[in-house]
């Protein structure tokens, strides 16, 4: 017991540990592009037991679980209150660690966890709570995997990326039940289910940003949308990998996806391999491929004929009447290609 009415439950786990398929020393590897952070870096994995989803004042954090990978293995830490009365004392122990971490991961956790400890702290009167650069793992999540899977939560991305499926476990909409239970003097081992189920979250947590690293490396292989990982990449200034996923992905991007990698291509100066992409999606109809090669044969090419063919695909605004216009207007002097 840390405090009254808060019992700390630690443990240690070596680094060999399996968490489904995967050992939790990957928990140690650089999690760039996804945050600006590299080894070394203290990376603090953090989810709430709540008493319920009503929302407000009403909701509060009955268990509080952290996880931090270290050379000597994985620390993992959960608060558990035994009466309201210590939850100040919870949070200040949570602050002690917020303070020494220099990067928190979270799933969900920018729209529930941590607005509801930042609500609860307001409530205890209490100073605010550190807050560590954040990476909420759901969007990532999110974007590179909404088209392959049924849904993104975390017990689907679990089995996809860590091969981790969870057998006996207490679902989370029973947790508060069983704090309760606990409380009324119940036998432990509905609690025991409760610290087991934010134990499996919290070091998935940990073992989910490398594994959503690997899969911007090759997204093919892992099933990401390439699409989706070229962005990541090229935000990051790693125009060179978003090129590379996008040409490995090729047969198998969307309209969107081959549009960018035509974008990406152009970018790299191989503008007549960008304009073959262009052409083939605008042979299928694709209006913003038909602009591209309107403006490549005006402007690059200078053949006003085929410039002019693809602008007449275009919508009726103004700016592509503006270029049809112009166009019409360069071929009616006589200029019909010049090839400079």
């Amino acid at each position: 017991m840390v405090a009254e009415h808060v019992v700390l439950v630690e443990t240690l786990l070596p680094l060999e540990t399996r968490h489904g398929r995967r050992p939790l020393a990957d928990a140690l590897e650089p999690l760039w592009p996804l945050a600006n952070v590299y080894p070394g870096v203290r990376v603090l994995a953090i989810d709430t037991e709540t008493t319920g989803l009503a929302g407000g004042t009403g909701t509060a954090a009955f268990m509080i679980g952290i996880a931090v990978a270290e050379p000597g293995g994985v620390r993992l830490r959960q608060w558990v209150l035994t009466a309201f009365a210590g939850e100040a004392a919870m949070l200040d122990a949570l602050a002690s660690s917020l303070v020494a971490a220099d990067l928190m991961v979270s799933y969900n956790g920018k729209t529930f966890d941590l607005p509801l400890l930042r609500d609860r702290r307001r409530l205890q009167r209490g100073p605010t709570l550190p807050e560590p650069p954040h990476l909420d793992l759901l969007y990532p999540t999110r974007r590179l995997f909404r088209k392959a899977w049924p849904d993104c939560r975390l017990a689907t991305s679990e089995r996809w990326l860590l091969g981790l499926i969870r057998e006996d476990d207490l679902p989370g909409s029973e947790a508060p039940r069983a704090w309760r239970d606990h409380l009324a003097g119940a036998p432990s081992d509905a609690l025991a289910g409760v610290l087991r189920h934010n134990a499996l979250d919290v070091l998935s947590l940990l073992a989910l940003g490398p594994a959503l690293v690997r899969s911007l490396r090759e997204p093919v292989s892992w099933g990401a949308d390439a699409h989706a990982a070229a962005a990541i990449w090229a935000r990051c200034g790693e125009r060179g990998r978003a090129l590379s996923v996008l040409e490995a992905a090729r047969e198998r991007l969307d309209a969107q996806g081959a549009l960018e990698l035509a974008r990406v291509l152009r970018g790299a100066g191989r503008v007549s391999e960008a304009a073959a992409i262009w052409e083939r999606l605008a042979g299928d109809g694709n209006t913003e491929a038909a602009e591209r090669l309107a403006k490549y044969h005006e402007h690059v090419r200078r053949d006003w004929t085929r410039a002019l063919d693809y602008a007449r695909l275009l919508d009726q605004g103004p700016d592509a009447r503006h270029r049809r216009r112009r166009l019409e207007r360069r071929l009616a002097a006589g200029q019909g290609r010049l090839d400079l």
